[in-house]
């Protein structure tokens, strides 16, 4: 974290005790300041109002003043600001139907998920610690706060984080709080989509991808959430090599394809993955990798594999090969494929003497498919040295192929 963000934060914690109210740094920040992990988030628990917030600082934005919510913008950098509170009821399973305000902070560090994130830590350094969170970090458990029955039915989201702190941090879970999800796996279905992608693709990205993957089938919330309930329909658990598998790909979409692959889900990329809400260029890269570690298993040519690497690009084509190298543990495709490339005089279409416009004109055609494919052909061919990259060669063998195409 920036060293101004923090300096900025410290300076409200100073201004709301210098007048009197008690403040802490909250949540994330704690935990990972007492991990020595990178810190990214910063929020502030104090015993002041909101109203008594925006009196003692200049700028402040009322973020959600219901809630007890206010940003303040200290230097430049904006920090949220909450009041003390307590939450009561939770007809939707994730926001709480009343919050009431307290003035002790060990009764607003109840109302948070797990042990992990139910600490404060004030300007001089003290940790306020009321479940054990420091113990849970040295024994590295995730452990809900007070009954974990209730911690999930107030809301449903919380048993995904749950599995996405175990595959971030490489925690085990308290065996309470693991029954207690799988007890209430179904109540996810009240939980956004968007949510839920969110969670996983941060727990899927992290150091210990495979234990998301088997918690969410070990607890039964893949067969509650969308998407996952296709995608695994099949699949009940990961092998002890597939367990090592997936953690020796690198990145979110590679190990999404990954996924798609070892349960032959992989012509059903769009649909599982929009039925998630993910993005269009995710999609769009998993299907490229997943269609073209397909392809590598089957029987092709040295031409072919040329084409690919013109059409996809190399670091697409690499990519897929590498992870067709994890999962069919054959190694020297990848370093075919990076040999075949340095060997190619026109490694991208951009290297050809003639572009699509010149074919188009030179040829008096109406544009289409066929100048991307006459490219890839007129590519091809000088690859294999069958003409040379000279612009009047190159027109005269265009003018060729679409006269035998006729």
């Amino acid at each position: 974290m920036p060293s101004h963000i923090l300096e900025a934060g410290k300076q409200v914690l100073y201004v709301l005790e210098k007048a009197g109210y008690t403040a802490y740094f909250v949540g994330g920040y704690v935990r990972d300041t007492l991990l020595g992990r990178p810190v990214h988030d910063l929020d502030i628990a104090t015993s002041a109002r909101p109203d008594e917030v925006v009196a003692l600082f200049a700028r402040t934005i009322p973020t959600g003043l219901a809630h007890g919510t206010v940003t303040v913008l200290q230097d430049g950098v904006p920090l949220e600001v909450t009041t003390f509170r307590t939450e009561a009821g939770y007809a939707d399973h994730r926001r709480p139907d009343e919050v009431r305000f307290v003035s002790d902070i060990a009764e607003d560090l109840a109302r948070r998920d797990f042990t992990i994130n139910a600490m404060a830590l004030d300007l001089r350094g003290d940790v306020v610690d009321p479940f054990g969170g420091r113990q849970d970090l040295h024994d590295r458990i995730v452990r809900a706060v007070g009954k974990a029955d209730e911690r999930f039915a107030e809301d449903a989201l919380r048993m995904l984080r749950c599995l996405r702190f175990a595959s971030q941090l490489g925690f085990s879970i308290d065996p309470y709080t693991y029954e207690a999800i799988r007890r209430h796996a179904q109540d996810i279905h009240y939980v956004a989509v968007e949510r839920i992608s969110s969670e996983w693709n941060k727990a899927l990205d992290g150091p210990y991808p495979e234990r998301i993957v088997t918690g969410i089938l070990h607890t039964g919330l893949a067969s509650a959430m969308p998407g996952f309930c296709q995608l695994f329909e099949d699949k009940y658990d990961l092998t002890d090599k597939e367990q090592k598998q997936i953690c020796a790909v690198n990145g979110v979409v590679p190990r999404w394809a990954y996924l798609f692959l070892i349960c032959n889900r992989e012509t059903e990329v769009e649909r599982i993955l929009r039925a998630l809400r993910c993005e269009k260029k995710v999609i769009r890269a998993c299907q490229q990798i997943t269609n073209i570690a397909r392809k590598l298993h089957n029987s092709h040519t040295a031409g072919e594999r040329m084409r690919w690497i013109l059409e996809h690009g190399f670091e697409a084509l690499y990519e897929a090969a590498s992870l067709y190298a994890i999962i069919y543990e054959n190694e020297t495709t990848a370093k075919e494929i990076e040999r075949l490339y340095e060997s190619m005089r026109i490694k991208v279409l951009q290297d050809l003497a003639v572009n699509g416009a010149e074919l188009q004109t030179e040829m008096n055609r109406k544009g289409g498919p066929w100048i991307r494919d006459l490219l890839l052909t007129l590519a091809l061919e000088v690859n294999e040295e069958r003409i040379e990259n000279e612009r009047q060669a190159l027109l005269l063998r265009a003018r060729m192929i679409l006269n035998e195409d006729t």
